[in-house]
């Protein structure tokens, strides 16, 4: 995965920085600062988030929404075409 990384000018802080940006613009202003993406390897992307309703509300009905939504704001930047997000998954923090 880094050779790809390096191949496309990309690091991993750089991976990071691009997931985490696509989060913050694309998380409905109702979850800002209840779920936070805190980490991203290997195509999933970890969101921690505040209360167990919401945790299960995510889980249960919202993970397909948000790869979607991440993919195509990734996309459509056009920094990284080779960039995908694979899974999401939500803890409870």
């Amino acid at each position: 995965m880094n050779q790809v990384f390096q191949q496309y000018g990309l690091s991993r802080g750089s991976e990071y920085r691009l997931v985490f940006e696509s989060w913050d613009r694309i998380v409905p202003p109702i979850f800002v600062g209840r779920a936070q993406a805190v980490s991203f390897r290997n195509g999933k992307l970890i969101v921690a988030v505040e209360s167990s309703p919401l945790l299960e509300e995510l889980r249960g009905y919202r993970v397909g929404e948000f790869i979607a939504l991440l993919n195509q704001d990734i996309s459509v930047r056009g920094e990284a075409t080779h960039l995908v997000v694979r899974g999401i998954e939500f803890r409870r923090n």
